[in-house]
């Protein structure tokens, strides 16, 4: 990746994370409850049978709820398990939320070893990606592993990707290499459904 491009995204992730911090824990429970709403109220999520969701962590949109309705609505749900070995993410079924889950990776909660389901990325209908950063064409800012990227790179066309954000991390255009960054499909904000066209 181009330096320049690595030094953009760099000031850009930092302003908006400054920005994402401010936000009180009852304006993110609010803004989240509404993407929520959204998310599950989107034909793709309707129709998936198979969703991977994210677990929030810090300033991110809150995604326990969503976590416990699909479980709820009796979906498949995957988490991420990073592996570090090869530098990816693992899709691992659970059944039981929390309790499936222990602090791992930069203590975000992972699937506990003994309970570790892969799920295959060709299976997934649906899978709900966080970000710091996204712009109107689906491309993202991310913490810089690169992890969803090479999810997306290596999913099937059929798998939807939807990134959830609050709006004030929706900008006009996110910096991008081409041979390295993944768009996402739709992009979800507690204002908004944006279906990214490219």
């Amino acid at each position: 990746m181009r330096e320049d491009i690595r030094s953009q995204k760099k000031e850009l992730r930092s302003i908006i994370l400054t920005q994402r911090d401010t936000l009180s824990l009852e304006e993110r429970r609010k803004k989240s409850e509404s993407i929520h709403s959204r998310l599950f109220s989107l034909p793709a999520c309707i129709a998936a049978t198979t969703v991977a969701l994210f677990v929030s962590f810090k300033s991110e949109v809150l995604t326990d709820s969503m976590i416990r309705e699909a479980l709820r609505l009796g979906k498949v749900v995957a988490v991420p398990f990073t592996d570090l070995r090869s530098n990816t993410l693992l899709l691992s079924s659970i059944t039981d939320y929390p309790a499936d889950l222990a602090p791992g990776t930069w203590e975000i909660l992972e699937p506990i070893p003994d309970r570790l389901r892969p799920i295959a990325l060709e299976t997934m209908d649906l899978i709900v990606t966080p970000g710091v950063v996204f712009d109107h064409r689906g491309y993202r800012i991310g913490y810089g592993g690169g992890f969803y990227d090479k999810l997306i790179r290596a999913s099937e066309k059929k798998t939807i990707f939807v990134g959830l954000a609050f709006e004030l991390q929706v900008v006009d255009e996110v910096p991008c290499d081409s041979a390295y960054d993944q768009p996402v499909d739709i992009i979800i904000t507690e204002d908004r459904v944006i279906r990214c066209e490219r």
